[in-house]
C-alpha cells in the first residue's frame, strides 16, 4: 500500500505538471502520448456523434499536371486558411518552382524575386470571405526579405500569468486526460444518448438533411455574417469587389505577376443549400462586372459531387474534392504561365 500510495503521487504529480505547464503539454503532444481528437474529423470533436466518427487519411495520391515550356522559374504564394495549411496541400502538388503559404491571420514579409514569375493565390473558405474582405490585403508587408512573422509572444510575465490561468490549466487537462479512445467512447455514448432521446446536439454543429449531415455551426447561424444564409447586400458586394481590386493592384506593384481567387464553399452551401434563403455570396462576387481577377469555380462541381466532396464528420473536403479544386487551380496556373513572356 505504501508503494501504491507513492505511485499515485508521482502520477498525481506529473498530471498536475503537464496541466500547469504550455512546454511539458506540448513534449507529452509530440511523444504522441495524446491525440488532438482531429483524427477523426472537426465536427466529430465537436460532437462525438458515433454516427459521423470518420477517420481522416492523408491525400497522398495527387500528381499536378506538367508545367509548359518556360524560361522563368514559377514561385507561387498562396494566403490561404485550413484548405491549404501545410498538412493539406504542398510544393508537390504544384508545377512550380518555389511555394510559399501564409495564413489570413499572419503576416507575409516580402521582397519579390523579380527573376522569377510571382503567382499569388487568394484562398478562403465561403463562411470567412465576407470578414477578410471588409477591408483591403493587409497580409502582405513590402520588406527586404521574405519571411513569415506571426503574432507577437505575450510579454514573460503574461506567459507565467497564462501558465497558472485556471482556465488554461483547466483546457490542458482536459485534452490530457480526455482525449483517448476510452474517452472518445464514453463522449460518444453521452452525444448519442442526448440526441437520440432529446433531439439535442452540441450547440457547434447543426445537422442537416435530415441528420444526415453535419456542418459547422457558423454555417447556418445567421447571427452574424459568416452564413451561407446571412443576407448580403449588393452594395457590401460592391465593396468586397473593390477591395479585392485594390489588393489585386497591390500585389502587382510588389512585383506580383499574376493574382487570383478561390473561394472554398460552406459545406452546407454544397450539401443543402435549400436549407435557408442562400445568399449567393460566390456567385455573385465571381461574377460581378468589376472584379479584375479570375476565379476558381468549385461550387457547382461539388454539388454534383455531393457527399463526395466533403468528409462526414468534418468541415474540410474529401481527397477528391481536394483534388478537383488542385487541378482546377493547376489548370489556371499553367494557363498564366503560358500567357507570361
Amino acid at each position: 500500500m505504501k508503494v501504491l500510495k507513492y505511485v499515485v503521487l508521482i502520477v498525481g504529480c506529473l498530471i498536475w505538471a503537464v496541466g500547469q505547464s504550455q512546454y511539458l503539454f506540448a513534449k507529452v503532444g509530440e511523444w504522441n502520448w495524446i491525440k488532438d481528437g482531429y483524427q477523426y474529423g472537426d465536427l466529430y470533436r465537436l460532437s462525438n456523434l458515433s454516427d459521423f466518427r470518420d477517420p481522416r487519411l492523408p491525400c497522398k495520391d495527387y500528381t499536378p499536371p506538367a508545367r509548359p515550356a518556360h524560361s522563368k522559374k514559377v514561385h507561387l504564394y498562396i494566403i490561404g486558411d485550413s484548405f491549404t495549411e501545410k498538412q493539406r496541400v504542398g510544393i508537390e502538388d504544384f508545377p512550380v518552382d518555389n511555394y510559399t503559404y501564409v495564413h489570413w491571420a499572419d503576416f507575409l514579409h516580402i521582397k519579390v524575386d523579380t527573376t522569377e514569375t510571382n503567382i499569388l493565390l487568394l484562398e478562403s473558405v465561403e463562411r470567412h470571405f465576407r470578414q477578410k474582405m471588409m477591408d483591403t490585403l493587409r497580409v502582405l508587408i513590402p520588406d527586404t526579405a521574405t519571411f513569415v512573422s506571426v503574432v507577437d509572444q505575450p510579454p514573460f510575465m503574461r506567459q507565467l500569468d497564462n501558465a497558472f490561468n485556471g482556465t488554461f490549466t483547466r483546457d490542458r487537462l482536459e485534452f490530457f486526460l480526455f482525449q483517448n479512445e476510452l474517452a472518445f467512447k464514453v463522449k460518444e455514448w453521452k452525444a448519442d444518448l442526448q440526441h437520440n432521446l432529446f433531439g439535442r446536439v452540441d450547440e457547434s454543429v447543426t445537422l442537416v438533411n435530415d441528420g444526415q449531415d453535419m456542418v459547422f455551426y457558423m454555417d447556418t447561424d445567421t447571427a452574424g455574417i459568416t452564413s451561407s444564409f446571412k443576407e448580403a447586400a449588393d452594395s457590401e458586394i460592391d465593396t468586397i469587389v473593390k477591395n479585392l481590386n485594390i489588393s489585386e493592384q497591390f500585389a502587382r506593384s510588389l512585383g506580383f505577376k499574376h493574382v487570383f481567387l478561390s473561394i472554398i464553399p460552406n459545406k452546407v452551401s454544397v450539401l443543402q443549400p435549400d436549407y435557408g434563403v442562400y445568399n449567393r455570396l460566390i456567385e455573385r462576387v465571381y461574377n460581378h462586372p468589376e472584379l479584375k481577377m479570375p476565379t476558381i469555380d468549385i461550387l457547382a462541381d461539388f454539388r454534383k459531387m455531393g457527399r463526395r466532396s466533403y468528409l462526414k464528420g468534418d468541415s474540410h473536403w474529401t481527397c477528391e474534392g481536394q483534388y478537383l479544386w488542385l487541378n482546377k487551380v493547376n489548370t489556371e496556373i499553367n494557363s498564366m504561365v503560358a500567357a507570361t513572356p
